[in-house]
């Protein structure tokens, strides 16, 4: 059986990324999409997307 590294989703582009990498690319993907979101009309615009709450289960 081969074990693939841990990975987490991005909340801003849906994508799969390894733990260690997430931590540069949410920064970079949010700042990517402001960019895309400023360039549509004022009536398409979108509220920035929140990442969600992590909760540990018990």
């Amino acid at each position: 059986v081969i074990r693939r590294p841990p990975t987490v989703i991005c909340y801003v582009c849906g994508r799969e990324y390894g733990t260690k990498s997430i931590s540069i690319h949410e920064p970079q993907c949010l700042k990517k999409w402001h960019q895309e979101n400023e360039k549509l009309p004022k009536s398409l615009r979108r509220p920035e997307p929140k990442k969600p709450e992590v909760r540990t289960v018990q």
